[in-house]
């Protein structure tokens, strides 16, 4: 049993230069997933093949036939939780030319340590590096050890920690169009904006499975489909948690809509349920590192006031004798 989320393993098939590529009819990046209690099959489908919606049928299918052991008689209703499950590998249907692209560089990555990959829009994957760019449609991928700081075209700059999904779906920095939209299908993301989202004219959006945050100049933190902790943080549910360290934040999704403010903290459970504001326990986002320091220095200084006073007390009864 592998102790991570959602995400435990995956398997990105690499593709040299070729003249020509399969076409498939489902694929995705994550080959093994651990299903987590409450969730369902109807639901990992949805969020692992959101662009194959008449394909889900077959889709759910071949999951329950690969994987005997996840489900009660075979019902995909009825699907075991704390199980390890193999998803469909990729199905060749014919092959057809591949057009070449032309890419537009949207980022470098400023620091890189464990795994993190960037997949581009024809499935080809890459490791990425200190140095290495990043572009436009890439999804970047983090493994268990894996920690990625990107700074994009605009000087913003993202952090991702362990097993974080994020796709890059718009970037664009020029006078009369300037727009950055990303995703994030799980994971943990720090984020300090640059020059896009300073004025009322542009859009910056950072879209969630749960809910859809937009941005005017801020700094923020947030965790999403992550109930197992990683990089120091605690184990919670696979809610979204957001905090706000600079600026404003709006959140919403079709349930409505909380904007918050410095030093305010928001959660959302299900993706039909409004945002509110709460306050989120120390770990949850980040590691409580300092509050741990604090907490031992003080019991240090406690042991040694208790040493000092015990050997005062001992000098004490020796001048009286």
């Amino acid at each position: 049993m592998f102790p991570v989320n959602l995400l435990i393993f995956f398997f990105i098939l690499a593709l040299g230069p070729l003249t020509s590529i399969a076409k498939e009819e489902f694929n995705t990046d994550t080959r093994y997933l651990h299903v987590q209690k409450g969730q369902t099959l109807h639901n990992i489908v949805k969020r692992l093949y959101p662009n194959r919606v008449k394909q889900w049928p077959k889709i759910t299918s071949d999951i329950v036939r690969q994987n005997p052991h996840a489900f009660i008689n075979n019902d995909p209703t009825r699907m075991k939780a704390d199980v390890r499950l193999a998803l469909p590998q990729k199905t060749v249907l014919r092959a057809v030319p591949i057009k070449p692209v032309k890419k537009q560089q949207v980022g470098i990555v400023v620091e890189s340590s464990g795994s993190v990959l960037a997949v581009d829009k024809r499935n080809v994957s890459r490791k990425l590096a200190n140095g290495t760019p990043v572009f436009l449609g890439d999804k970047v991928i983090t493994g268990e050890n894996g920690i990625v700081r990107l700074r994009m075209i605009d000087e913003a700059i993202l952090d991702l920690r362990c097993f974080s999904i994020m796709v890059i779906e718009k970037y664009a920095l020029n006078v009369s169009h300037r727009k950055s939209i990303l995703n994030l299908l799980q994971g943990s993301l720090k984020a300090v904006s640059g020059k896009i989202g300073k004025l009322t004219k542009d859009v910056y959006q950072l879209k969630t499975p749960l809910a859809s945050i937009g941005i005017r100049g801020t700094e923020y933190a947030l965790r999403v489909f992550q109930s197992k902790g990683c990089g120091g943080t605690i184990d919670t549910d696979d809610g979204l948690y957001l905090e706000v360290i600079k600026g404003l934040v709006d959140v919403y999704n079709e349930a409505g809509r909380e904007v918050i403010a410095k030093g305010e903290a928001a959660y959302v459970p299900l993706p039909k349920t409004m945002p509110r504001k709460v306050k989120i326990k120390p770990g949850v986002i980040k590691p409580d590192i300092v509050e741990s320091a604090v907490a031992a220095d003080v019991k240090n200084s406690d042991e040694e006031s208790n040493i000092w006073w015990w050997l005062l007390g001992i000098v004490a009864v020796v001048l009286l004798i």
